[in-house]
């Protein structure tokens, strides 16, 4: 992070760098990461067919960190380029502010998209509050939720995804693909619009930062806060409606 005067020169231009991989290495990636989740969805039925002791907490933070593996062949392996080429650098702390500020209005809409979903009976996350009735390691879920959940999903849709498509499209263009990939890969379809927009502010944080930390940062908020609120209530110190 630079703490540097405002008034100085930044050092850290508000630009995302030219990276080598294209859209072509994007749609591969994209490919590995459906055939990825097929296997997981195949497994964890598998699973409960042979009543296996598969843990979701433990499924999420290896499964998640099997992200990586297709962003760095088609980055640091394919190209030699650094993790740097992902966003992975310093940032302004103002970044930070200006992402809490859209996280702000991110968490007015949500809650106003909730009660509209409410009048039909929905809800964005169904059957969230039962997430931690399915693991024996409850603090384990957490971090792979706030912790390697964002970092992972940071780098593979804004990194690598979102990088690699602006080597051929304009920014927004960019933007707006990178995030309907990332809400489609989330399979709730009443969650499809927040995370989508989500998805949008990320972006924006990373193409003016620079960097994907704050986008990072903002994420681990995001997840932090539903799943604190979850945990909480699972532990019987919040009432669930």
């Amino acid at each position: 992070m630079n703490n540097s005067n405002p008034a100085d020169p930044p050092s850290y231009p508000p630009s995302i760098p030219s990276v080598p991989w294209t859209p072509r290495d994007v749609t591969w990636g994209l490919v590995v990461f459906v055939l990825w989740v097929l296997f997981l969805l195949v497994a964890s039925l598998l699973g409960e067919q042979l009543a296996l002791p598969v843990d979701v907490g433990l499924v999420v933070i290896f499964g998640e960190a099997v992200l990586l593996v297709p962003v760095w062949y088609f980055t640091v392996y394919k190209y030699r380029a650094g993790w740097r080429n992902l966003g992975l650098q310093g940032f302004h702390l103002a970044a930070v502010g200006v992402g809490c500020g859209l996280m702000i209005l991110s968490f007015v809409f949500n809650a106003m998209y909730a009660a509209l979903l409410a009048l039909f009976d929905l809800q964005i996350q169904p059957d969230i509050e039962l997430i931690f009735d399915a693991t024996a390691y409850p603090l384990a879920l957490l971090f792979g939720g706030v912790v390697v959940a964002p970092f992972v999903e940071e780098v593979f849709f804004r990194g690598f995804i979102f990088t690699g498509l602006i080597q051929k499209w304009a920014w927004k263009k960019a933007a707006l693909v990178s995030a309907g990939l990332f809400a489609f890969a989330h399979f709730v379809p009443t969650s499809f619009l927040p995370i989508f927009i989500l998805g949008l502010i990320f972006a924006f944080l990373y193409r003016a930062s620079g960097s994907i930390w704050p986008a990072i940062l903002m994420h681990m908020l995001t997840n932090a806060v539903a799943l604190g609120v979850v945990y909480a209530a699972s532990q019987g110190w919040l009432p669930m409606p």
